[in-house]
């Protein structure tokens, strides 16, 4: 039987907004499979350098002129980065009075009849 990974990370990609909606709709499927989100982050998108020097040479031309300004106004898609991590139920627990194991659901020790609070 293979083990489940302690920890995944999952990108949704868009503007803030529409990445966030893409998380919330998968992370209802992640907790099926038992994983949950520990930690998230957004980062903007930015055009690469070749862009910009692209958009340099092109304002000789006057096209060029109407891409760089588009380029400083509009922004292009973040990132979204969510780690989840793996939560096993716990289907047993130990009674400290005993040390003997117990089904989670258990209010008295079958052993030792300690009642769990």
């Amino acid at each position: 039987m293979f083990e489940k990974k302690k920890h995944i990370v999952e990108e949704y990609r868009g503007n803030e907004a529409q990445a966030r909606k893409l998380f919330l709709k998968d992370a209802e499927k992640q907790a099926a499979k038992g994983y949950y989100p520990t930690s998230e982050n957004f980062t903007q998108g930015t055009y690469g350098c070749g862009s910009f020097i692209f958009a340099l040479l092109l304002c000789f031309v006057i096209v060029g002129i109407f891409i760089f300004i588009y380029m400083i106004l509009v922004k292009p898609p973040g990132t979204l980065t969510v780690t989840y991590e793996f939560r096993e139920v716990a289907q047993e627990k130990q009674c400290p009075q005993c040390a003997e194991t117990v089904k989670a659901a258990a209010t008295v020790c079958r052993f030792c009849s300690y009642e769990f609070r």
